[in-house]
């Protein structure tokens, strides 16, 4: 009997603690590092922007942000990867505007961006930039409006690929002044700016990385979306300032995580992220970057992916966009 007794306690108290200390532990997030999807291969936007807060991130998470670069088809390898994932927190996505988009151009994308994820937190936002040759025979957007005006069908211009950001910006500048352009498309903004340097095509819109071309002369900057100039660009107007704010395609990069991940990993995120973004040094990066630090909560993000997704899906409506 007392031997009975003795198990008895003995099997309660490992229960206690077991009940005590078992959840408390899966509380406890972070309690590993988290893994940070980037749907593009190292040094684009999206990728920059999650290195610079990287380090701020993993300082107030206590748990390393590993960097995870998955490129390929249209962003869709990446994204289908934090779709799938565990929603547990762990692992999460640096998105852009094709994340909104690529379901309205590719039917084999079989996802909802505003049902099937969870919107953490904005980190930035950047304007597209309408840049030209150098050596193009024009100085400002009028003279460029007019100029495509005057030859239409012989102009054309460049983009990362068909469905990005800076295929949908142009687009909408061609559709708002019913300009004859021919579409261009590369495989990555590197090799779409390298041809508009070259003048193998007269236009190209994209966002911080045309910044360093415009400042040291390569290209000419003539008007950039956004409501404010940026700091590194501070001669070229915005499409607003000159009379055109129905111009405002811009590009972003935003964290989201997998559906159903819990609201206390998606607190802890959001917070991180937010509060990385209130560090003066990464604000200073991102804007030396071309690319205006936002935060916000998971809300803001939510309500911000909705406007743009009926903004960026009148732009592929207006310009009968489809690929198969």
């Amino acid at each position: 009997m007392n031997k009975r007794i003795v198990w008895s306690a003995a099997l309660g108290l490992a229960l206690t603690a077991l009940s005590a200390g078992g959840p408390a532990r899966a509380d406890e997030f972070p309690s590993h590092p988290i893994r940070v999807i980037v749907p593009y291969a190292p040094g684009g936007g999206s990728d920059i922007s999650t290195r610079v807060v990287q380090n701020r991130v993993t300082e107030l998470l206590k748990e390393s942000l590993v960097v995870d670069n998955r490129a390929g088809g249209g962003t869709l390898i990446g994204t289908r990867i934090v779709g799938a994932a565990p929603p547990d927190g762990y692992t999460v996505g640096v998105m852009d505007p094709a994340f909104l988009i690529t379901p309205s151009l590719f039917a084999e994308a079989h996802y909802d961006p505003l049902k099937d994820f969870v919107p953490i937190c904005l980190i930035s936002v950047t304007p597209m930039i309408l840049a030209v040759p150098s050596a193009f025979p024009v100085k400002n957007f009028k003279e460029f409006l007019d100029y495509a005006k005057k030859n239409p069908g012989k102009l054309n211009y460049g983009s990362p690929g068909a469905g990005s950001a800076g295929h949908l910006a142009i687009e909408q500048v061609r559709n708002a002044f019913s300009l004859k352009m021919t579409h261009i498309p590369y495989k990555g903004s590197g090799p779409a700016m390298t041809a508009v340097v070259a003048g193998e095509v007269n236009a190209l819109m994209s966002g911080s990385a045309l910044v360093p071309m415009v400042q040291n002369g390569q290209l000419r900057g003539l008007a950039i979306t956004g409501g404010q100039r940026l700091a590194g660009l501070p001669d070229v107007p915005t499409f607003a300032e000159l009379g055109y704010p129905q111009i405002n395609v811009q590009t972003f990069a935003a964290v989201v995580a997998p559906a159903g991940t819990p609201a206390a990993a998606v607190h802890q995120l959001q917070s991180a992220f937010a509060g990385a973004l209130q560090v003066p040094e990464v604000r200073r990066m991102l804007e030396d970057r071309g690319q205006l630090p936002v935060g916000g909560s998971s809300e803001d993000l939510g309500t911000f992916f909705k406007e743009n997704l009926a903004n960026l899906v009148k732009v592929v409506h207006d310009s009968h966009i489809k690929i198969d």
